[in-house]
């Protein structure tokens, strides 16, 4: 399927949607209309203008569907066919007021929304709920073409008829629909990407057409896109987090030299681990819009969006574990950190981990909206699935290296702590392929998804007046999400482990990196890298030939898990108009009552044996597989209330009030379960069927001055009450002789956000020429909130999940004489990433800041040459445990340049 979408994207064969700035009803994503606003003032010279695409064609239509809603609305509108502002929709929703979003390797991949991050934001298409290949409801935006997309709307503040439970905001992404369009208009992109640590050139492709009939009753739309990634990361971890260790537990038993001396919880890394980590990535996609008026009352649409992800991680790296060797040195601080150590006689693992993520995402939706004098009525019906596979080829792969002598210091502040290691005579022997032996593996041991979801929906609208517009509305939902678990034994994941079964040297290489080139530290660069499938077939080959079983992995009944959930619903809605003091009064008031059941099945194991073997792993014996079963049910009644008072034609406030609800993300209600045996990282987790959902009353007003024909300033303020939160809890749990940290999300107590956006963004058309190109958009977003959990395992405290208390956007753009300029500056301020990570403790996203920017030019009305750079400050990505001091990762994702062709038709 990729491959005929690859060849038609490549012959611009398709083309891109404008955006519609009315909302459709039949759509159920749109806010209720009131009266049109009176026309915003605007200067002699733009008040003439057409727009007809680019930079400014964006703001246009953004502004005129914030500024027609009734309630807290903000968007994203297309600057051209198949062209929205930046190249991610996740990077292009970012430069809304309020909306951050949390980067994967480079990428953005979710969206958080005033402080709540992806769990409690719905992600809707067309209004219909999109199926994800997470483990949870979290939408991942990387698996979404920017070039499908016409638009998107962030609603911060509920109505009844809007699909989608938030606490946060639901982002309803638009495509396009023939009959908004023009007969007949057609665009096509061609492009390579280039990725700087990579040093790769990658093909990028799309292509829209949309086209009906003279008499406009029958139309199609095709939107394709290609690209190709071929990326790399170079990252310094902490693989699994700090630990207190003492000299005389069982951990350092007679391995310190007498010249250290007795030490007591000094706090120390469990291991350190620098890798490389390159992604092969394609993603090809298709969406097609077919609508027909058999008559003038009644039009019919079938909408169907596919998009195909092939995706393989891999990551090379060191894995210094001091489980090991003779401590003989060491430097510890008056917080009682360990700065400095040195082993001698030791040993330093080297890890190669394959993750395969092939995602098929599919979302078919039909409707049928008819209109007859006073009167609507809509009947939706859609089906999504999104299917992730790969589990068989996943691979994570250890070899060994014995008798080193090995060091690290932390001295120099760096979040990279220096590092290195020789043989006993001080050779560096970091690429050398001799004396590697067999140690752990985990041969077909991933983790599958498949997300279904079902919607069918009926919606009346009513026009009783010129002054009233009822709504009325029934929905059934059904959601499944299965997780299908693969692990090998553990006796086989560890059948050599600290082995001196010697591997075939033919088997290694070196990556030839430089990784880290711009550190200036004492760390080493280079190290070895192998094929780990090739790897395990020779250690296959190996236990063949001793008699003994080593087998790719198989069905994981205690990893797996299926949930069903089923959401009848139903709603009433009112738009109501009136003057108060001769100022124009639109208020949205409804109720929305949503009944929920769910099922959680799986099974579970239970650890009745862990031993350390010696030799840096543990021995762990399971009990037999036990089914289990639960169910549960609640009903919520939300109701909303948004108001707008036109104080004058270009100053508009709202005010708005709504009872809201998220849902337990899907993962938190599975009882699957994960247990981690390295030793420093024994962890237990699995979810709590018995989760309630999340519950708030919220308010919000703003204030919008519309200054100008396509500029704005803008101010809102929030607050949100939250009944309780979702916490993970973690508690220590003995078992013979290791103790395993035993995460499991509970319902915890409330809290309450609140904060403030400031938007600012103008055109300077009055300005003279050539001057009158220049325009800017900016915004701000304060959030804080008095949430104060205790992690009783860390002794610490922490806040929410992903609230950043500052971040803001800054954009100048210049847009004349063919030449359309953009200078983009993102930063949020350090979030929670984790509440319980590695160990139980919390680990933070350090404060982030992004410069990217973008150039074109028109060659004429039909060709345009672009440029785009990305993170062209080449800002780190730095995640730490706690502290700063304690790293948990250091990111280098480098910078990437897109250059190409844009073709109108």
């Amino acid at each position: 399927m990729s491959r005929k979408l690859v060849l038609l994207a490549a012959t611009a064969l398709s083309a891109a949607a404008i955006v519609a700035p009315a909302f459709a009803f039949a759509q159920e994503a749109a806010p209720a209309e009131a009266a049109a606003a009176p026309a915003a003032t605007t200067t002699p010279d733009e008040s003439q203008v057409v727009i007809v695409r680019g930079i400014r064609r964006g703001i246009k239509a953004a502004l005129d569907i914030k500024k027609s809603a009734i309630g807290a609305v903000d968007s994203i509108a297309s600057e051209d066919l198949g062209k929205l502002p930046d190249q991610n929709v996740a990077e292009s929703l970012q430069r809304i007021p309020g909306v951050t979003i949390d980067r994967n390797r480079g990428e953005g991949q979710y969206v958080t929304v005033r402080g709540f991050g992806p769990k409690f934001n719905a992600v809707t298409v067309n209004g219909r709920t999109l199926a994800t290949d997470n483990e949870g409801r979290e939408f991942s935006f990387d698996v979404l073409p920017s070039e499908l997309i016409s638009g998107a709307d962030v609603y911060k503040s509920p109505q009844a008829n809007i699909n989608g439970s938030s606490i946060g905001a639901t982002i309803d992404i638009r495509t396009m629909r023939p009959l908004d369009q023009k007969a007949f208009v057609a665009a096509a992109s061609i492009a390579n990407m280039n990725a700087s640590l990579a040093d790769s050139n990658n093909a990028q492709a799309s292509g829209v057409v949309s086209w009906h009939n003279a008499s406009r009753n029958f139309g199609v739309a095709v939107a394709l896109s290609y690209s190709k990634e071929n990326t790399r990361d170079d990252e310094f971890t902490i693989g699994a987090g700090h630990v207190q260790r003492s000299s005389d537990d069982s951990y350092f038993a007679g391995r310190v030299d007498s010249s250290v001396g007795d030490f007591t919880d000094v706090d120390m890394p469990s291991n350190l681990s620098p890798f490389l980590y390159t992604r092969d990535k394609t993603m090809s996609g298709i969406n097609t819009s077919v609508q027909w008026k058999p008559s003038e009352n009644l039009t019919l649409t079938l909408d169907g969006l596919y998009t195909k992800v092939k995706q393989t991680d891999l990551q090379t790296g060191l894995a210094y574990d001091f489980s090991g060797g003779t401590l003989v040195d060491q430097v510890v601080d008056s917080d009682n950190n360990v700065l400095y150590q040195k082993y001698h006689d030791g040993f330093v693992d080297e890890i190669v981990e394959k993750d395969p993520r092939n995602v098929d995402t599919t979302a078919i939706g039909f409707n049928a909206l008819w209109k007859v004098d006073n009167y609507q009525l809509s009947f939706d019906a859609s089906t999504s699935e999104a299917k992730r596979t790969g589990k068989e080829d996943a691979l994570f792969t250890t070899i060994r290296r014995k008798h080193v002598d090995l060091w690290y210091d932390r001295r120099s502040g760096s979040p990279i702590y220096d590092y290195g290691f020789t043989d006993l005579n001080g050779n560096d022997v970091a690429t050398s392929s001799d004396g590697l032996t067999a140690h752990y593996y985990i041969w077909g041991g991933g983790t599958d998804y498949d997300d279904k979801t079902n919607e069918v929906k009926v919606d009346g609208k009513w026009f009783a007046s010129d002054n009233a517009t009822l709504y009325g509305g029934l929905a059934y939902n059904t959601r499944e999400k299965i997780t299908d678990a693969n692990s090998m034994p553990f006796g086989q994941q560890c059948l050599y482990c600290n082995s001196d079964v010697a591997l075939p040297s033919s088997l290694f290489s070196s990556t030839n990196s430089d990784f880290m080139s711009d550190y200036n530290g004492n760390i080493l660069h280079d190290w070895i890298a192998y094929d780990p499938l090739a790897l395990v077939e020779a250690v296959h080959g190996i236990a063949e030939s001793q008699g003994k079983t080593f087998e790719q992995g198989v069905h994981d009944p205690a990893g797996s898990s299926d949930i069903n959930e089923k959401v009848k619903l139903g709603y009433v809605m009112a738009d109501l108009k009136n003057d108060v003091a001769g100022m124009p009064l639109s208020i949205n008031v409804g109720v929305r009552i949503e009944d929920t059941n769910y099922t959680s099945s799986g099974a579970s194991q239970t650890v009745l044996s862990a031993v350390p073997n010696g030799g840096g792993q543990n021995i762990i014996t399971l009990s037999d597989v036990v089914p289990i079963s639960f169910s549960g049910h609640y009903t919520d009644i939300l109701p909303s209330l948004n108001a707008r008072l036109n104080v004058r034609d270009d100053l508009i406030v709202r005010f708005d009030a709504s009872r809201v609800m998220t849902r337990p993300t899907l993962s938190d209600l599975s009882p699957a379960q994960s247990i981690q045996t390295n030793p420093g990282n024994e962890t237990i987790s699995h979810g709590n069927p018995d989760l309630q959902p999340f519950r708030a009353s919220q308010v919000e007003s703003s204030v919008e001055w519309y200054f100008d024909r396509l500029s704005l300033l803008s101010f809102a303020a929030f607050y949100k009450n939250i009944d309780s939160f979702v916490t993970h809890q973690t508690t220590a749990e003995l078992v013979d002789q290791v103790t395993f940290q035993v995460t499991v999300p509970t319902n915890g107590k409330g809290a309450v956000v609140k904060g403030f956006e400031l938007g600012y963004r103008q055109s300077f058309g009055h300005l003279p020429s050539p001057w009158d190109g220049l325009g800017v958009q900016t915004s701000f977003t304060y959030a804080e909130s008095d949430a104060h959990y205790t992690n009783t395992v860390a002794d610490v405290s922490y806040g929410l999940e992903g609230l950043s208390k500052y971040s803001y956007s800054l954009v100048g753009f210049y847009e004349k004489y063919g030449i359309q300029a953009r200078v983009a500056y993102t930063w949020r301020d350090r979030f929670l990433q984790v509440a319980s990570g590695r160990n139980g403790e919390p680990e933070y996203f350090d404060a982030y800041g992004q410069l990217d920017a973008s150039l074109s030019y028109d060659l004429n009305d039909h060709y345009t040459l672009f440029i785009d750079g990305l993170n062209l400050n080449d800002e780190k990505e730095f995640i730490y445990s706690v502290t700063p001091n304690r790293t948990k990762e250091y990111r280098d994702a480098g910078s990437r340049l897109t250059a190409g062709v844009r073709l109108r038709f």
